[in-house]
C-alpha cells in the first residue's frame, strides 16, 4: 500500500472512531426524495455523514457534495439522536434544492 494510501486509510478510521464517540447513529428513513433520489428530511429529522462531527439540520453545500461524492455516506437520522455533534453552521442559509 502506498504511503498516501495508508494516510488516507487510518485518517478516515480515526474519524470514524472520533465520531462513534460522539454517539451512535441510526439511519431512519427520510420523509421524501428528490427526483435524483436524494433524501429529503422531515420534521425532528437531520442529516449526518457516517464519520462526521456535525449534524445538518438542511441540505447545504457539505450534504451536496457528499451525496455527489458517495451517497453511501450520507444518512438521515432523528434529530434527538445526534449525540455530541455539532450543527453545521453553513446551514443557517440552507440551499434551494
Amino acid at each position: 500500500m502506498a504511503v498516501r494510501q495508508r494516510r488516507t486509510w487510518k485518517a478516515a478510521a480515526k474519524a470514524k472512531q472520533e465520531s462513534k464517540e460522539l454517539g451512535e447513529l441510526r439511519a431512519v428513513e427520510p420523509a421524501s426524495r428528490r427526483s435524483d433520489g436524494s433524501p429529503r428530511v422531515g420534521p425532528g429529522q437531520v442529516y449526518v455523514v457516517s464519520s462526521g462531527k456535525v449534524f445538518h439540520p438542511a441540505w447545504c453545500n457539505s450534504v451536496g457534495n457528499v451525496w455527489d461524492e458517495n451517497p453511501k455516506r450520507l444518512l438521515v437520522i432523528e434529530e434527538n439522536t445526534v449525540g455530541e455533534r455539532k450543527a453545521c453552521k453553513a446551514c443557517d442559509e440552507p440551499l434551494q434544492a
